[in-house]
């Protein structure tokens, strides 16, 4: 009965190791959003900060779950302030934010 107990233990013990191996590398998460390079975000979501933000450098994404839907983030600079603006997946624009 110890050896069971035991052998229970030590499989349940080693499960988040081995789910920690499988994580992408190229993704970081925080909350409950990850990092994701640029040509991972849909195009008309792309077009859409590009139409609302044309001068925009230092562009850096993160897709989330937001009230159980998927939203885009970017964080920029544009004319020399830090922002965040949120997307749909269809483009939409959600709002902006100081970073």
């Amino acid at each position: 009965m110890k050896k069971l107990i035991l052998a229970a233990f030590l499989l349940s013990s080693a499960a988040p190791f081995a789910y920690s191996t499988s994580v992408a590398t190229h993704y970081y998460f925080k909350d409950d959003s990850r990092h994701i390079p640029a040509s991972d975000v849909p195009r008309a979501v792309k077009q859409s900060f590009r139409n609302r933000y044309p001068d925009a450098t230092n562009v850096r994404w993160e897709v989330e779950r937001e009230d159980g839907r998927r939203t885009y983030e970017a964080e920029f600079t544009f004319n020399g302030r830090r922002l965040k603006a949120e997307f749909l997946p269809d483009g939409t624009f959600i709002g902006q934010s100081r970073a």
